[in-house]
């Protein structure tokens, strides 16, 4: 990565000026940092527990078995379903009850750790109740 020679004392003005002087890549780089920068100047800390919790909270089937889990539920609403296709639906609600689990489990956590009603803290989280609970 190239580098750029500033004074001790430099000016914005002077410092975008030796910024404006990087090749794109560089450019870009050094870009994404000054927005990581920003970012965590800007952004509350979050200590390492709720960030863990949180990832449980927002944590999904993978992309692929979300997708197959959504045809599957269709073929079952159209009653459509093989019967090897039923028993890998089964297991598929199987893991998507665990991942509920672990779900809830953490909302409770987070929710004893902030002193807030898991109904707050899923409306702080933008979660909704599914339409059939």
């Amino acid at each position: 990565m190239p580098t750029v020679k500033i004074t001790s004392e430099v000016s914005t003005e002077q410092l975008l000026h030796s910024v404006a002087n990087l090749p794109a890549n560089d450019l870009e780089a050094f870009v994404a940092k000054v927005l990581t920068l920003r970012a965590k100047l800007k952004a509350p800390s979050i200590p390492t527990t709720e960030v863990q919790l949180l990832t449980h909270i927002n944590q999904g089937l993978p992309a692929q078995e979300q997708k197959r889990w959504t045809q599957l539920e269709q073929k079952r609403q159209e009653e459509t379903l093989t019967p090897e296709e039923h028993q890998e639906l089964l297991k598929l609600n199987d893991q998507l009850e665990q991942l509920n689990v672990v779900r809830m489990q953490a909302l409770t956590k987070l929710a004893f750790i902030r002193q807030i009603s898991i109904t707050t803290l899923m409306q702080n989280l933008g979660i909704r109740t599914p339409d059939y609970a």
